[in-house]
């Protein structure tokens, strides 16, 4: 994988020196490995209903343990980035993940494996905060995210497709195995890291506290609105085709389809990062996330079906390196990026709740209105800061 980022950077007018390409190597792999649960989700709640025998309810709460460690672990960052360098941090975040993992595989209630994924989601969610923040202080950040998500993409891939076999072969244990082997065989990677520690005190003009405080809320309120839009549509893209009468066969293949696109849109940001102006990137991006959600609203046959879903997972991969992008450059101290790593996975967790509600009272046409609304509101949030608007001081591109 290296040769082949490696290539792809040195082909660019800003092209990041050699030893930079180890850089994003580990930004890659770690961000990759961390969040595999939720790509692999509709494989993973499978298996545990049939092996552990959970109920749906149970399975909801292994996720929120599962998922929203990674998020909660942005609190107590905030203390420790402060007085560790990622270099300190990373390799304990890495041990800790993998440790977690093998004790996963022999706990023996659901209670403690609750406990057990809950701790092993929070050293994960430290390695992907050291990623989002190393990043996000590179001068080629938009390059970055794209590598960032096209990674997660990728492995999330061939996680569905390589699961289901070790599943029949050894059980749910395959997966944490799976997981701590990956990150055994990147742990000589974290002794590397060097993403940048928060300063605990910036030295800022006179009321820039007051502008970066603004520039926090406005980053999360666009992020999180982003991610209640992306929730809204892709979670329930199946349910409005089936109540527009489509048949769920040719439904899933169109939706496994699009996964396809997602990659090719998180790659075409990558290309993109440094050669294009993110203002119109960012424009672009959204402006076809949401023609894709308003397309839904119409009299559904499969080809507009086909096409809504695939410009909507194209649009999304795409779009979301800009916006991290765009939010990092003007980010300071690098608190900021803490926040929007637990935004996301708050937003993804709550955003099909509050939809979903929508979807069930109101219909499937008010929700639709909804999610474009949010990320209407996201775009519009996204400029201010862009355009710097609302900024703290901007680090240089």
């Amino acid at each position: 994988m290296s040769t082949t980022i490696g290539s792809v950077l040195a082909s660019a007018p800003d092209a990041p020196a050699p030893e930079a390409w180890g850089k994003v190597a580990r930004i890659v792999i770690f961000s990759a490995i961390v969040p595999l649960a939720l790509l692999v989700a509709p494989i993973l709640t499978t298996q545990l209903i049939a092996e552990r025998g959970l109920t749906a309810a149970n399975v909801g709460n292994y996720f929120l343990f599962e998922l929203g460690g990674i998020s909660l672990a942005s609190l107590p960052a905030l203390w420790w980035m402060r007085r560790f360098n990622s270099r300190q941090i990373a390799p304990v975040a890495a041990v800790t993940f993998i440790a977690g993992n093998l004790m996963s595989t022999i706990v023996p209630g659901i209670e403690l494996l609750y406990l057990t994924r809950l701790v092993t989601a929070m050293a994960g969610g430290a390695l992907m905060l050291l990623c989002l923040n190393a990043a996000g202080a590179a001068a080629n950040r938009d390059r970055l995210f794209g590598w960032w998500i096209a990674g997660q993409l990728v492995l999330g891939a061939l996680g569905l497709s390589l699961l289901p076999r070790l599943f029949a072969s050894f059980g749910l244990n395959a997966f944490y195995i799976l997981l701590a082997a990956m990150m055994a065989a990147a742990l000589p990677l974290a002794f590397r890291f060097d993403a940048p520690t928060i300063d605990p005190a910036p030295r800022e003009p006179r009321g820039a506290s007051t502008g970066g405080l603004l520039l926090s809320a406005v980053a999360m309120i666009a992020v999180f609105a982003f991610y209640i839009g992306l929730g809204g549509s892709w979670a329930f893209m199946s349910v409005i085709a089936e109540r527009a009468g489509l048949k769920p066969l040719p439904v899933a293949d169109t939706i496994a389809i699009a996964s396809l696109l997602g990659i090719a849109g998180a790659l075409l940001a990558t290309f993109l990062g440094g050669r294009a102006t993110r203002t119109y990137a960012l424009f672009a991006g959204y402006a076809l996330l949401l023609g894709a959600v308003l397309m839904l609203l119409g009299r559904l046959n499969m080809t507009a079906f086909a096409g809504a879903a695939y410009a909507f997972k194209f649009s999304w991969t795409f779009t979301l390196p800009f916006i991290l992008a765009a939010i990092a450059s003007r980010d300071t101290s690098g608190g900021i990026m803490a926040w929007v790593n637990m935004v996301i996975g708050f937003g993804t967790s709550i955003g099909p709740v509050i939809t979903g509600r929508i979807l069930g009272g109101a219909g499937a046409p008010v929700m639709l209105i909804f999610c474009a609304t949010m990320i209407a509101a996201s775009f519009a949030l996204l400029l201010l800061i862009e355009t710097g608007v609302v900024s703290g001081r901007a680090r240089t591109r």
